[in-house]
């Protein structure tokens, strides 16, 4: 058995009325379908483990307050996309993947695909398209208002791994 390739993720988080919703929804569809819990988040940028200290780009940003608009709900074969809200993308999500990059000294750019996960788990299609047709959030737009760093396996496909993932930098 081959060990998985590590990465560091950037993560943006939503503010805590939105992070409320998302996490109460995160943790009834994963008792439902037996997924693990994780923290609400959108995946911004992703660095190999040998990039500059999390800790040290966090604070090259600075502040973080940016607004997405829900664009849908969608479905997936991966793993890490089982069910989730897709985002539309704006100058000031690219902007700030750009900072990170920058700062983080990574060699390669990362394309953000703003979306927020709602579930990891192996479903059946018909099962999936069912739950993307009945989320109802209270929002339209969402406020990110803080990055947090993960240590995680890169590709994610098991919910162990997700179990594994390791807060660096709040």
């Amino acid at each position: 058995m081959t060990s998985k390739v590590h990465a560091i993720a950037y993560w943006l988080l939503p503010g805590t009325a939105a992070r409320e919703v998302f996490s109460r929804e995160i943790g009834e569809l994963a008792e439902q379908f037996g997924g693990p819990l994780f923290e609400p988040h959108v995946t911004i940028f992703i660095a190999s483990e040998n990039s500059h200290a999390p800790g040290a780009v966090l604070r090259e940003l600075g502040p973080v307050n940016i607004e997405l608009t829900i664009h849908s709900f969608r479905f997936s074969e991966q793993f890490i996309k089982t069910l989730f809200v897709q985002f539309e993308t704006n100058s000031a999500l690219q902007q700030l993947g750009d900072a990170i990059w920058k700062a983080s000294g990574a060699r390669e750019r990362y394309l953000i695909d703003p979306h927020l996960s709602l579930l990891y788990a192996k479903l059946p299609s018909a099962t999936k398209q069912r739950l993307a047709g009945k989320i109802r959030l209270p929002f339209r737009q969402v406020r990110f208002t803080s990055i947090c760093v993960i240590r995680c396996a890169r590709p994610t496909t098991k919910a162990i791994e997700v179990e594994q993932w390791e807060l660096l930098a709040p």
